[in-house]
């Protein structure tokens, strides 16, 4: 298992320790006093074999040890744990969103380098998994640009992304349809645009529309990646590639001036999905 896809792991534990937690944050009027018992009772027995799995993370890398990191989460999860056991003025649930946000924070920040940096898709499914991979562990942005996005992207790729991360999407308006064919596509990648907005809302999805780009560039974090072809063909095109970009102003520019060029049709200036 390579080190991207091991940091996507963790975090999925992460949520799987910390999710029941935050449901109750969420809807607190939906628990009673003998539900969050349980929940909390259930957190305490867990979040030691978690512990144990970040300091394999941590030390998962031949050579290295993120001893800082792996201290910062320990150290943020045991103090959850022991002042909301001693301590009567120190709630479980009231303090699980900030420690939640600590930990997710810091294992994003261990770095996990790509093996290459040019990842040809021999097995188009080692692509998928990688791409997959770079959005789940993306905890501050994902930026993509693709003429032509479909519906598959957000089950495939944004599921995993983040809360805390800002999506952006920069596509081709309605407009460049060519055909029937063409048109379903677009109408139904805009219907699932719809629900991912309802859910991120303006300030963590946006979607932008561009009808004179060509490149197919993604961002997750500060890696930067072009792709050889448009996503939705992946598995049918035999020279799709993931190249990695250095992460240069003059690399970092073309996202930029990309956003400053597009026309936003959700997110903050826009914050109704159009249908």
């Amino acid at each position: 298992m390579n080190r991207k896809r091991e940091q996507a792991v963790m975090l999925d534990r992460l949520g799987q320790l910390f999710g029941p937690l935050l449901k109750v944050v969420a809807n607190p009027q939906s628990y009673d006093a003998e539900e969050k018992r349980r929940i909390a009772a259930r957190f305490y027995a867990e979040h030691a074999t978690f512990n144990e799995s970040v300091e394999k993370f941590c030390k998962g890398e031949p050579h290295h040890h993120y001893l800082p990191e792996q201290n910062t989460i320990l150290i943020a999860i045991m103090t959850l744990v022991n002042r909301s056991c001693d301590r009567k003025d120190w709630d479980l649930f009231e303090q699980a969103t900030a420690t939640h946000g600590t930990v997710l924070d810091t294992l994003c920040s261990i770095p996990t380098p790509i093996d290459s940096t040019i990842h040809d898709a021999v097995t188009p499914f080692s692509t998928y998994s990688l791409v997959r991979d770079l959005c789940a562990t993306a905890n501050q942005q994902v930026f993509w640009m693709d003429r032509y996005f479909d519906q598959t992207l957000f089950a495939r790729y944004l599921a995993d992304v983040p809360k805390a991360a800002v999506v952006t999407l920069i596509t081709y308006p309605e407009s460049k349809c060519k055909g029937k064919k063409d048109e379903q596509r677009y109408a139904d990648f805009i219907g699932v645009s719809k629900l991912s907005a309802a859910e991120r809302g303006p300030t963590g999805y946006r979607l932008l529309i561009d009808d004179g780009f060509h490149d197919r560039l993604l961002r997750c974090n500060d890696k930067l990646f072009a792709l050889g072809g448009s996503i939705k063909d992946l598995g049918n095109d035999s020279t799709f590639t993931l190249a990695k970009l250095d992460t240069n102003p003059e690399n970092i520019k073309k996202f930029d001036d990309a956003v400053s060029t597009a026309l936003e049709r959700f997110g903050p200036k826009q914050p109704v999905h159009p249908s």
